[in-house]
């Protein structure tokens, strides 16, 4: 946890340990071991307490001018002893254990409440550099941590990456083989169609944004091949402003969302499913009738999480989702 209580509670004890237990047993002095005890579990707790409160003041200071490392370091430690001085007043609690014991003497009121500030000061200090220091080292080994699982990850990508590029290369180029090899013309057309989508895969599968123009062609053969499936069970309209075909979108945007429309709604002769593709101000739009398949689970989501996921971290920007009784409308903002 981010508060690290397990080590909070090693550190506590070992601490207590060093300062109550280890100086008896080297004097070989095992009177009064209740008094040994008490000590040990006050200045344990008194040690945790110092450790979670270092905690929350690195953890929570973080901005204006209280986040610099000296500042946050000064209030960590004087609110560490503010702390446990009122709770000790509260408790009626005079200095259980050595550390915080006068035993020169009987002091004056005053002078006993300077000494145990002062050395509530040394304690809470040396708390927080405790703490401090182990946060340097803990995140340390886990940047470490995180850059070895990135090596791992790109090295996976990598192959991940050369893998699937034999594929595709070898079907698009069977597929122009193929093209040559009919006669049929709706055929040789098919073929077309299908090489031009995986051209396309191949070309911007790599890139982070592309041109309306370019992914509206490439969505034209998708459109194609889905029509040679579903002839007139599907009806797309495409009504987008010249102007736009400029603009910059997130390659394969719009045909995820012409591919999730079919996916996710029901399809047939005596009842087509009609697709729009449109501008609207400074976004492009895909609205289709909302016609659920009972055989889907999880409707749009998962497609539709992913392309925001995309869209977020590539570009800062939120696409938008309408849903009506009768209708499903995208909204995809341009990026340029």
């Amino acid at each position: 946890n981010r508060y690290h209580i397990k080590a909070g509670l090693i550190f506590a004890i070992g601490v207590a340990a060093l300062v109550t237990v280890l100086p008896r047993i080297i004097r070989l002095d095992f009177d009064d071991l209740s008094r040994v005890g008490t000590n040990f579990v006050y200045l344990s707790g008194t040690f945790l307490f110092y450790w979670l409160t270092h905690h929350f003041f690195i953890l929570h200071l973080r901005s204006g001018v209280l986040s610099s490392r000296y500042m946050k370091a000064a209030i960590s430690i004087l609110c560490g002893v503010v702390i446990i001085g009122t709770m000790a007043w509260i408790l009626k609690i005079a200095s259980p254990f050595p550390l915080f014991s006068h035993q020169d003497g009987t002091p004056g009121r005053g002078q006993a409440i300077f000494v145990r500030v002062f050395r509530g000061l040394i304690v809470s200090t040396l708390t927080y550099f405790a703490v401090y220091y182990y946060r340097l080292l803990f995140l340390l080994q886990r940047s470490r941590l995180e850059n070895e699982r990135l090596k791992q990850e790109n090295l996976h990508a990598q192959l991940t990456s050369l893998r699937e590029q034999i594929s595709p290369h070898f079907l698009f180029n069977s597929l122009n083989t193929l093209s040559t090899l009919s006669h049929e013309e709706p055929v040789k057309e098919y073929i077309l169609k299908l090489s031009e989508v995986y051209r396309y895969v191949l070309q911007y599968q790599q890139q982070n944004i592309v041109p309306v123009r370019e992914e509206l062609a490439f969505v034209r053969s998708y459109i194609y091949i889905l029509e040679s499936r579903f002839e007139d069970g599907l009806k797309i309209n495409i009504r987008l402003d010249p102007a736009c075909l400029n603009r910059k979108i997130l390659p394969f945007a719009l045909q995820l969302l012409v591919e999730n429309a079919v996916k996710h709604n029901s399809i047939s002769y005596s009842s087509p499913l009609a697709i729009d593709i449109y501008d609207e101000e400074e976004n492009l739009v895909v609205e289709n009738d909302l016609r659920a398949r009972a055989t889907i689970h999880g409707g749009h989501s998962t497609g539709l999480n992913s392309l925001a996921k995309r869209y977020r971290l590539t570009t800062g920007k939120d696409i938008l989702v309408v849903r009506e009784p009768f209708k499903f409308k995208v909204q995809i903002p341009f990026l340029v």
